[in-house]
């Protein structure tokens, strides 16, 4: 019986049983005596061949710690290596701390229960929540609507543009503005016109001052104006008395001439276009709008204006007017931004990226890196306080500016996770984001590292002692010599992405960056004091024996403030003249 009790349960047993009684009862009587007995036990054998059924209910349940899916326990209790309380291991991607009323399956499927969205919560211990540096944020009633993205032209504003045009026939005797670029102030001269017209109202001017009748006067000032005289000449002709053979006109508004029709010595006809000044110290931007998204628009409506070519320069502008046509090549309308330009840097037909923000209402809001996407949903992290966090499904409205909408599971001031460490990837898989934690919470000696591994490591070793020899030998640095140090860092990070060690190597490589491109002897020196920071935790903490054995020394400027790494020998401070001061490695490789 002891190899039946191993590889059988008790309700196969009696399966076998009752078969073997009715095949004596039925069948096995049809044989002969000895030939019953060799039938009955082959019969036996080819069920005792059969893959087992396991009985759920006599089943010996296993139990495992979520942080470390690898320690499996036969019973309830507490896991030796973090404390946290152990899981059935058929509920292992769940909570060890049951949600009142909760039910649903160990896989969180469609078919997890009526409660699916309100899955299991767990506890993390204190002192993981503070190494992660888990970040929590509470959802808020905030002002913000939806994006219409679109882009525009900046075009000139016709509203300023002021359009010169000859009133009476003559001839232009001086031309003060000589090309298209020519800037203008109000109230500069812009040409002298010789008119036999303008002459002769000058002569009716002068004698309606001389008679001092005050109607004559006024109507003889009027014919003036309607010829194109400004105030500007009327005064000096009221002031000289006299008629002025070339008569003067000066601009009415300050600008820049964008287009001249004439040259000096040209025939001027009555309604001919002089010139064109244009005042761009305010431009229009016409966008080009979907027609889908031109009901979203009213005017005032706001909008931001990016110009890529101008390093993303970004303006805050309003709708000044929508069109009412469509373009129907295109299917896109037209609104019109209006943009100060007091620098001139926005110039006419520049390219630009417009983002209209429409329907703003107030409404319950979190930070979209507290989102969690799965194929069930949407998801997130609430913070149920002292430790306890649960994952929950959310129904989301807009997304804008770092924010969405919550529409319905949160409700205001509840409190979810935005720290990336702790976010559950994309199938809510708590145990899967548990063991990111734990790879974080490896220590860097207790980091396994292969020795190809240490090997391109040990290149950016080599770079910070190549930064100490240039600067203390009076090298010149060559940028390919740091070349080899990079290639380690891109390749080395994929391996360690979530460990310590990857945050070692963006630092590292941000650092050879910036001694790739220097070029005075400061900037070398920044760059060796930031390599030497970044390697200080690898160098101290994860490998210090092997480092202090190679012959590695750690040293101090004590002015500055800053280490370096160079071999044993000569002392030789690549900061300057400052006194140098050896820096010990520590007797252990201690994370602390």
């Amino acid at each position: 019986m002891a190899f039946e009790t191993v590889f059988f349960t008790r309700g196969k047993l009696e399966f076998v049983e009752e078969i073997i009684s009715k095949m004596a009862k039925h069948w096995i009587v049809s044989f002969p005596l000895g030939t019953q007995a060799i039938v009955a036990l082959l019969f036996t054998i080819v069920l005792l061949m059969a893959p087992p059924t396991t009985n759920p209910a006599f089943a010996a349940e296993k139990y495992t710690c979520p942080m470390h899916p690898h320690y499996i326990a036969e019973g309830p209790g507490a896991c030796p290596i973090c404390g946290m309380d152990l899981v059935p291991m058929a509920n292992a991607d769940e909570s060890v701390d049951e949600t009142e009323g909760d039910s649903t399956t160990s896989d969180g499927g469609p078919d997890a229960g009526a409660d699916a969205d309100i899955r299991a919560a767990i506890t993390i211990p204190p002192e993981t929540i503070q190494n992660i540096g888990i970040r929590t944020e509470q959802a808020v009633m905030v002002r913000f609507g939806a994006d219409i993205r679109s882009y525009g032209v900046v075009t000139e504003n016709a509203r300023i543009t002021h359009v010169i045009s000859g009133r009476v026939a003559g001839w232009i005797e001086k031309l003060h503005i000589t090309a298209v670029g020519d800037e203008v102030k109000k109230g500069d001269p812009l040409f002298t016109l010789y008119s036999p017209e303008l002459i002769s109202a000058q002569q009716d001017y002068i004698a309606a001052i001389k008679s001092a009748i005050g109607g004559r006067i006024a109507s003889s000032a009027k014919r003036l104006r309607a010829l194109g005289i400004g105030n500007k000449a009327l005064e000096e002709i009221k002031t000289r008395r006299r008629k002025l053979e070339h008569l003067p006109f000066y601009a009415e508004t300050g600008g820049v001439v964008s287009h001249l029709m004439v040259s000096r010595g040209s025939y001027l006809k009555p309604g001919m276009q002089v010139a064109t000044i244009q005042d761009y110290s305010s431009v229009w931007v016409q966008v080009s709008v979907a027609e889908k998204d031109l009901g979203f628009l009213k005017k005032n409506s706001k909008a931001t204006v990016t110009f890529p070519n101008l390093g993303n320069m970004a303006r805050a502008a309003r709708i000044d007017y929508i069109h009412p046509t469509i373009d129907s090549g295109s299917r896109t309308g037209r609104a019109r931004l209006v943009l100060d330009n007091p620098d001139g840097s926005l110039r006419p037909g520049a390219y630009a990226d417009v983002v209209f923000e429409t329907d703003i209402d107030k409404r319950l809001g979190i930070p979209s890196e507290a989102i969690l996407k799965s194929s069930q949903g949407d998801f997130v992290v609430a913070a149920l306080g002292e430790g306890r966090f649960q994952p929950r499904k959310v129904e989301t409205g807009i997304r804008n500016k770092g924010r969405t909408e919550i529409m319905d599971g949160l409700t205001e001031g509840e409190t979810v996770v935005v720290s990336g460490q702790f976010l559950i990837d994309s199938e809510s898989s708590l145990r899967e984001s548990f063991r990111k934690l734990q790879k974080l919470q490896t220590g860097l000696a207790q980091l396994k590292v292969t020795g190809e591994q240490q090997a391109m490591i040990d290149h950016l070793i080599d770079a910070a002692l190549y930064l100490h020899e240039t600067l203390t030998g009076g090298y010149e640095l060559e940028a390919q010599m740091l070349a080899s140090a990079l290639q380690a860092t891109e390749r080395l990070l994929p391996q360690f992405r979530g460990a310590k060690l990857q945050f070692i190597l963006q630092d590292a490589r941000d650092a050879l960056n910036l001694a790739k491109g220097a070029v005075t002897r400061k900037e070398q020196q920044l760059a060796l004091a930031r390599l030497t920071s970044a390697l200080k935790p690898w160098v101290t903490q994860g490998r210090p024996e092997y480092y202090k054995g190679n012959g590695i020394r750690r040293y101090l400027d004590q002015e500055s403030g800053s280490e370096w790494l160079q071999l044993e020998g000569e002392v030789l401070n690549p900061y300057g003249g400052g006194d140098a001061l050896e820096v010990a490695f520590p007797d252990g490789s201690d994370d602390g």
